[in-house]
């Protein structure tokens, strides 16, 4: 299972593509949970306690997790980003 993380193994396409996926979903996820929150925040200020009784919380657990999810996107992205980066220096000597 270690393995399966160390990156210097992998083809440099492959990482590349992954990178890109990791960027893409990054940004389409932010933009979404941006949308999400702010309107979850309307409902809770229109509607008080009853809104997060009616599933408000529910839908605050579930912002949470896709902010969890989008930072552990962006690690993937930037260990990749590092990993390639080093590669690329290294051909230069």
């Amino acid at each position: 299972m270690k393995d399966l993380f160390r990156l210097s193994r992998y083809h440099w396409l492959f990482l590349f593509l992954v990178m890109a996926f990791c960027a893409f979903a990054t940004a389409f996820l932010s933009f979404q949970l941006i949308n999400i929150a702010m309107a979850n925040l309307e409902l809770i200020a229109a509607h008080g306690l009853m809104s997060i009784v009616d599933g408000g919380l529910l839908q605050f657990l579930s912002i949470v997790t896709k902010g969890l999810l989008i930072v552990t996107l962006y690690f993937c992205f930037k260990g990749m980003e590092a990993e390639l980066l080093q590669r690329w220096r290294r051909i230069d000597r």
